[in-house]
């Protein structure tokens, strides 16, 4: 019997990774994540305050901490972008709280692509319109574009072009608004500082450029940090992984989409 794969399928507002078990630290990240048990069987997500739960499914707020134990049952974990109209219409289901328990059930004949999703065996349109259903179930309504601010906007496209190395005082020039307005209306519109989304665009960045084959060096320099030194560590607190092992053990996938949007280096989906 061949070994279950990691897979990891990237487009420009979310990324899915599917993985037949995983054992995570204390990790905490800007997206929102959507977690589901392949199988049905329950998996346990711990709470930073020690709260252990055993459930099937789960939606994590941004930056709420939390350790992941899988084993046997598999997991997708759907992380999605913090300027996305997945991730408003997820923080809204929220409420405030920071883990919500489903049953995985809820997603009813969804669940019928988990098992060849980890097998590998669904196409990119496939993956994409399981993601989509996976959030359009939780919050009882579909995906509609709803843009930002134009000025968020063109905050959020320099950010990522830059890899999020740009000042404050720069966006506020590209947003021609003050720095506390444009701080304080980044906040509204996206839902985390722009601190912070400099930081998850560094990481996501990170994401996009694994096919295994680069040196880490080169990677941590493309997606903006000053070392690979710097990058393990905050990929290691963002998803309990160390960089090394998405470049060796998970494969990695990107539509020309997340290419354009966060960089090329991943291999390309195929239809």
């Amino acid at each position: 019997m061949a070994t279950p794969k990691n897979f990891l399928h990237l487009w420009d507002d979310r990324f899915l990774y599917i993985t037949p078990a995983i054992q995570s630290g204390l990790t905490a990240r800007s997206s929102a994540t959507v977690l589901a048990s392949v199988s049905g069987h329950p998996f346990m997500l711990e709470a930073a305050d020690g709260t252990r739960t055993y459930c099937t499914a789960a939606v994590v707020a941004p930056h709420v901490a939390r350790r992941l134990a899988v084993e046997g049952c598999g997991l997708l974990s759907l992380n999605i972008d913090p300027a996305s109209v997945a991730y408003r219409m997820l923080s809204r289901q929220l409420g405030g709280h920071g883990i919500q328990v489903l049953d995985a059930r809820r997603f009813g004949r969804l669940r019928e692509g988990f098992e060849p999703a980890q097998a590998g065996a669904l196409d990119d349109a496939a993956l994409q319109a399981l993601s989509r259903g996976l959030v359009e179930t939780i919050t009882g309504s579909p995906e509609r574009r709803m843009p930002n601010d134009p000025r968020i906007e063109r905050v959020l496209d320099a950010i990522r072009h830059r890899a999020g190395a740009v000042s404050l005082r720069e966006l506020s020039a590209v947003a021609c608004l003050s720095p506390d307005r444009l701080t304080h209306l980044f906040a509204q519109q996206v839902g985390v500082s722009i601190k912070r989304y400099a930081l998850w665009t560094k990481v996501r960045r990170t994401v996009q450029q694994f096919t295994g084959q680069r040196p880490l060096t080169d990677v941590a320099l493309t997606s903006g940090f000053t070392d690979a030194a710097h990058m393990s560590r905050t990929f290691k607190s963002y998803f309990g992984l160390a960089p090394s092992f998405l470049a060796g053990k998970v494969e990695v996938r990107a539509d020309e989409q997340a290419s354009q949007a966060w960089g090329h280096g991943a291999a390309p989906m195929h239809s």
